[in-house]
């Protein structure tokens, strides 16, 4: 399988198996990626970073096609070339490629990253070459969640910028070309601002997970032998003594909460019957009273009383949340609740459904989501909320 990972927040990671999202998910920190050890890892990067040039050099072979590349985009390029590295993955002699260009600077810092945090990134990818393209465009635009425009064009042209620059884009785009972009008011914007071209709406999503649902293995890799981090992954007999550590701990503690499960309950017994005497001694009615009843009895007095209020308790918050799920068609498959937070396990019909409900949670006065994981399970999708009251 593969799994996608980003190197900068927010921390989103998707796993894909046959070409079909299998899970995916956000996490805190780079530290905190699940990857597996049969995972072939790939790192994203935002593409404001990276730029995209095609590029015709009368080369006959590789090493002549490099040592010509970054005279050729001199001019094209603010910094000095010798800060550059340049990424012609399709190369092929007497054809024009499409290259790619990032500072050496960031190439070492996501080293350094994958480095430090023993992320075994085997590709590199600017986070435009991973929009789709529908089958009746040229190329596509995506509005992300942070604002910034990605768009990818067949040819491999791609690049992160901000609205303000999307006409400066669509100069070196064909008139000819269909374009498909996958934020409905964004499309209505460009139909007005250019009416010559044909722009259609594409809902494809404004997320990794979302944009992996329709894309194939992508080919550029930015990486290169001398960028490339060499972190290998610990095998598993690295982990036997510490689980071995970890049984033992387990097994006495286990043996210690016996004792002590025994000791309690014979010092509570002790003090039940002590309460009893007491209680027999000084209130006759008590022998009126079954035994393990006294609680219910409270509970009733409370009651008449007026009880405790209950409008902000977790069980209105689970009540809220149900009625969330009830309204979206899906069922409650497990529920757990700890320190105020109460956890949902829901199971949904298609990973559509995932940041909808996270919406809808939200939407509900009085609650907090946050969505904590995701994956398919037999053809549906299990998820997992955090409802905090507020």
């Amino acid at each position: 399988m593969k799994i996608y990972l980003k190197l900068e927040a927010p921390f989103e990671w998707v796993r894909v198996k046959a070409k079909q999202v299998d899970a995916f998910g956000e996490v805190p920190s780079l530290a905190d990626y699940p990857i597996g050890e049969e995972d072939e890892v790939i790192g994203i990067v935002s593409g404001e970073w990276v730029t995209t040039h095609r590029v015709l050099l009368p080369a006959k072979t590789r090493k002549q096609f490099n040592a010509a590349l970054p005279y050729a985009l001199e001019e094209s390029i603010s910094e000095e070339v010798e800060n550059m590295h340049f990424v012609a993955n399709n190369w092929k002699a007497g054809e024009e490629c499409m290259v790619s260009v990032v500072s050496i600077e960031k190439m070492m810092e996501w080293n350094k990253l994958a480095t430090e945090h023993r992320l075994p990134i085997q590709q590199l990818l600017p986070d435009h070459a991973l929009i789709p393209f529908h089958e009746a465009a040229n190329c596509s635009i995506a509005l992300s969640d942070d604002g910034l425009l990605l768009a990818h064009h067949r040819d491999g042209h791609g690049v992160t910028i901000d609205p303000d620059f999307l006409d400066v884009w669509l100069m070196d785009v064909p008139l000819d070309a269909t374009i498909a972009v996958n934020d409905e008011a964004l499309t209505e914007q460009l139909i007005r601002d250019h009416a010559d071209r044909d722009i259609r709406h594409w809902p494809f999503g404004s997320k990794v997970a979302h944009w992996l649902e329709y894309k194939p293995a992508v080919a550029l890799d930015l990486w290169s032998d001398k960028y490339k981090p060499k972190v290998s992954r610990i095998p598993k007999r690295v982990f036997l003594i510490p689980a071995a550590i970890f049984v033992a701990a387990v097994v006495l503690k286990m043996s210690f909460d016996t004792y002590r499960y025994l000791a309690l309950h014979s010092e509570i017994a002790s003090l039940r019957a002590e309460a009893k005497q007491i209680l027999e001694e000084h209130f006759p009615v008590f022998k009126n009273v079954r035994p393990e009843t006294e609680r219910k009895l409270m509970e009733q007095a409370m009651s008449r009383m007026g009880g405790p209020d209950f409008s902000n308790s977790m069980h209105s918050t689970l009540a809220k949340a149900s009625a969330v799920l009830s309204s979206q068609e899906v069922s409650l498959t497990n529920l757990v609740y700890r320190d105020d937070e109460l956890i949902l396990t829901a199971l949904l019909n298609d990973f559509s459904q995932v940041d909808l409900l996270t919406k809808k949670f939200n939407a509900q006065k009085g609650l907090r989501a946050e969505l904590q994981s995701s994956a398919s399970e037999d053809g549906k999708v299990v998820a997992s909320y955090s409802i905090y009251r507020k």
